[in-house]
């Protein structure tokens, strides 16, 4: 399925990562986007400083699972702005619309209180690349 509207499905979550399946113009892929810093255990489980560096630089970009050939023939692992930009609006609708199903049972979920971390709007997503052989995640698209 190809749209001109990018659409977007949440496929897991793990490891303060979450990965969703976007449907665009150029076809289906999927994206994740590492939510938190990597905790002690993340980086325990690592294979090196350079991945550690890796894992501790992709918070909050949005970037490809699998890298894709650009028309110069590099890598990348990009996702496009207009993509990202999409993927932030429709998390902020996701959340509102999580919350107000929240709030609308409170005999089953209880009151959110004002300061309750339910509250709390998701990260942000901004784009960005992987430096090959820096072992790091550059930002390509930052928020307005």
């Amino acid at each position: 399925m190809q749209c001109n509207t990018p659409t977007f499905r949440w496929k897991l979550s793990y490891m303060g990562g979450v990965e969703y399946e976007v449907h665009d113009e150029t076809g289906s892929y999927l994206v994740e986007i590492a939510m938190r810093s990597p905790n002690s255990y993340h980086l325990s489980v690592c294979n090196g400083d350079d991945v550690r560096s890796e894992v501790k630089s992709r918070v909050g970009i949005l970037r490809r699972c699998s890298c894709i050939r650009r028309a110069d023939g590099s890598w990348t692992f990009e996702v496009r702005p207009e993509v990202v930009d999409a993927f932030n609006e429709w998390r902020m609708e996701q959340h509102f619309m999580w919350l107000a199903q929240l709030e609308a049972q409170p005999e089953r979920y209880g009151v959110i209180g004002p300061d309750d971390e339910f509250r709390r709007l998701p990260l942000m997503a901004r784009g960005g690349d992987y430096r090959f052989g820096e072992n790091v995640w550059e930002v390509t698209h930052a928020l307005a």
